[in-house]
């Protein structure tokens, strides 16, 4: 069985060509587990309610309704709430399809946090109100507002790649090599040398480098992987608590339901819980 594993590269499935982009709204929670990640597009937030923190590549910010947060092609983010509740509309561009109308946001460094921009503002605004009407030809509007608002963050919140960066980059790259290893080890005994190891760096520079870049600890993000993992097990009703809890590497029961508990907000055996935090 062959279940989506969360908290890593994600490879981004667009419609089609006439849709070369991701468009949805969301709600976060205080307390909402969530882990980092990253993918090749580039990612847009604009924020409608409540406060939230951005976390990318060791830089965070927090964001305000009217905020936009852009995320650069590549960079490891999350988000989470920092008020009860915050919400915001996602905008995810296909790369090659802004770089071929001419915007290169491989190459390009935009802010992190775009802030007093109503313009910016007014064309997220535009976009949702395309795609919720679904008028004809909305599929075209649709792109015509957002090569506009990459053309605005383009030519008012990017700079070129800073050669200078090269050192933050290796760095980045070397969690991400961390990343990749947990997700394919979790379900064997892991431990943080192990890791460590295979990204060819010195167990304290790693762990260093690691909490800084993603915000979390490798342990606290090891166990989360391995919960995720677990809960999408004991949600297909296939597989009971202490075998989930084996397929994903937890030798002791007691010490995953402890764990579970703290990383999903539920206990292992509540399926009703796992199975709509699963669906999420």
């Amino acid at each position: 069985m062959t279940l989506y594993t969360e908290n890593r590269y994600e490879a981004i499935a667009f419609p089609d060509c006439q849709r070369p982009f991701l468009f949805h709204y969301d709600v976060r929670r205080a307390g909402d587990a969530f882990a980092p990640h990253w993918q090749d597009s580039l990612e847009i937030l604009y924020f409608t309610e409540g406060e939230s923190e951005v976390l990318s590549d060791a830089h965070r910010v927090r964001c305000l309704p009217g905020d936009l947060a852009v995320i650069n092609c590549t960079d490891i983010h999350h988000i989470r709430a920092c008020t009860p509740e915050s919400a915001y509309y996602c905008l995810i561009v296909d790369r090659a399809y802004a770089e071929s109308c001419g915007i290169p946001v491989g190459e390009l460094h935009f802010s992190l946090c775009v802030r007093g921009d109503r313009q910016a503002g007014q064309i997220i605004e535009c976009l949702a109100e395309e795609m919720d009407r679904q008028q004809p030809y909305y599929e075209s509007a649709a792109r015509a507002q957002i090569l506009l608002l990459l053309s605005l963050l383009a030519r008012s919140h990017a700079a070129a790649a800073d050669p200078a960066a090269q050192a933050h980059d290796r760095r980045v790259e070397m969690v991400r090599s961390g990343m990749r290893y947990i997700r394919d080890h979790f379900s064997e005994e892991l431990s943080v040398d192990a890791v460590s190891r295979a990204s060819g760096f010195s167990k304290f520079y790693f762990c260093r480098a690691f909490k800084e870049i993603t915000g979390k600890t490798v342990i606290a993000y090891m166990n989360y992987i391995r919960c995720s993992h677990a809960r999408q097990l004991i949600a297909t009703g296939e597989y009971n608590v202490s075998e989930s809890a084996r397929r994903c590497g937890f030798s002791n029961l007691s010490y995953f339901t402890r764990t579970y508990k703290k990383y999903m907000g539920a206990l292992p055996s509540d399926r009703s819980a796992g199975a709509d935090a699963a669906r999420r």
